[in-house]
């Protein structure tokens, strides 16, 4: 069953959300009316900020005054603070629209995108699916998670990080260090960017891996195809360094990510296939969120040295819950909190089946203008994942020693004669 509570934004981005009747013909430019509800928005905060009575930039959220914000955060993340595990400064919010190539991508294909009789995503060609959506509709959810699916994301995104296995305590299990390396072949806002040869063949994106410790994995790379048919699984091969070669991996989404707290799926929050769920809308609201700092790399604290602890801030966020229809998936439901500007999940809290609360990630985001390679790049910058399992007691955290957006890497480095000559 689908159920969906009227959205509560502001008057002024309000009105009546509709799209025209959907075609295959693409509207020029939609009418100002739309237009103008569509840039309200990519630039929610252009009329003021959000406003939480009790709630101020420069104060400090703890157990002792955690009242104040039962209504903007998530009751797991609340339950958190009240019990004094984590202490919230609070920062004024950011402003941080998407790059405007996306935006103008969004308004020239207004009145083309469309969702199926089976719910998939029928003429997107690029900037974001579903700009406008009625919170009432049938296929509210869904159009979500299609945004979500085709946000704006760097053409090319290189990271070098350190991911931890920790205790409650904070305590390193294991760790690992290493570089991974996306590129978007399909569905660039500026089409002339695209891969031919990948879009040709159906390829969303590629991405790329390389271990660097410990010492007993060094040079374990692994290469995956992301099909731009939602229905298709991912491609994926693995180059073992100790023999020096590379075999193709089963398609597992479902499985525990290298033994770590969260799924293959979800590393940045949901990259799940969205057919494979039904996607509930709840409702838009004012949300206390990781704020996006002013710097490279998000801190994380509390007992568990798992919670970020930079400021956060107040910003307009959709609500969604995304349940899968696969009898084997090891969730119920998750409940993701998505940033109406720019897209990126802030929040993903985890149920298991019986309907207990499981497992809450944290993904911080960085202003670009603060990245030593990246300013002027006007998209979010991943600074740092968080994934708490309350089950286990235990945290998996990601932080970044460099970022770097929308660098060049040519396609042939995505290829599995490319992992063998870096092999060797």
């Amino acid at each position: 069953m689908t159920w969906t509570k009227r959205s509560t934004l502001p008057q002024w981005m309000m009105g009546t959300f509709f799209l025209l009747c959907l075609t295959h013909q693409t509207m020029a430019e939609p009418d100002a009316t739309t237009r103008e509800k569509i840039l309200a928005g990519f630039y929610p905060y252009r009329q003021g900020t959000p406003q939480v009575a009790g709630i101020t930039p420069g104060m400090t959220i703890n157990k002792s005054n955690a009242q104040v914000a039962t209504t903007v955060l998530p009751p797991e993340v609340f339950t958190v603070v009240q019990n004094g595990g984590l202490d919230i400064t609070v920062q004024a919010t950011t402003d941080l629209p998407v790059r405007e190539e996306y935006i103008q991508a969004t308004l020239a294909q207004v009145g083309q995108v469309a969702i199926g009789a089976d719910g998939m995503l029928q003429n997107y060609t690029a900037g974001l699916p579903f700009p406008l959506i009625d919170p009432a509709e049938t296929h509210a959810g869904v159009k979500l998670g299609w945004n979500l699916r085709y946000r704006d994301r760097a053409d090319v995104t290189q990271s070098w990080g350190t991911t931890a296995l920790i205790d409650n305590s904070g305590s390193v299990i294991r760790s690992s260090s290493g570089l991974y390396i996306r590129m978007y072949g399909m569905h660039r806002p500026s089409p002339e960017r695209n891969v031919a040869e990948w879009a040709e063949r159906g390829v969303l994106y590629k991405d790329y891996s390389m271990t660097f410790q410990p010492t007993d994995s060094e040079g374990t790379q692994t290469m995956g195809i992301r099909h731009n048919l939602d229905t298709l699984g991912d491609d994926r091969w693995l180059y073992d360094p100790k023999t020096r070669r590379t075999r193709k991996l089963i398609y597992a989404p479902y499985d525990a990510f290298q033994g770590l707290t969260f799924l293959s799926e979800e590393f940045s929050g949901f990259e799940g296939h969205v057919h494979a769920h039904d996607w509930q809308f709840i409702e838009d609201k004012i949300m206390l969120v990781p704020g996006v700092i002013k710097g490279e790399v998000a801190q994380l604290g509390g007992p568990c040295k798992c919670y970020p602890i930079d400021p956060w801030e107040l910003r307009w966020v959709r609500v969604v819950d995304v349940v899968p229809r696969e009898a084997n998936h090891p969730y119920g439901r998750r409940r993701l909190y998505v940033d109406l500007q720019h897209g990126s999940p802030l929040f993903s809290v985890i149920f298991d089946k019986e309907g207990q609360h499981w497992r809450t990630f944290f993904f911080t985001v960085g202003d670009p203008e603060f990245s030593t390679f990246n300013k002027g790049v006007r998209i979010p910058i991943f600074v740092g994942n968080s994934w708490v399992d309350y089950k286990a007691g235990r945290a998996t955290t990601w932080l970044p020693s460099k970022n770097i957006y929308n660098r060049p890497v040519p396609p042939h480095f995505f290829t599995v004669a490319s992992m063998m000559r870096q092999g060797k």
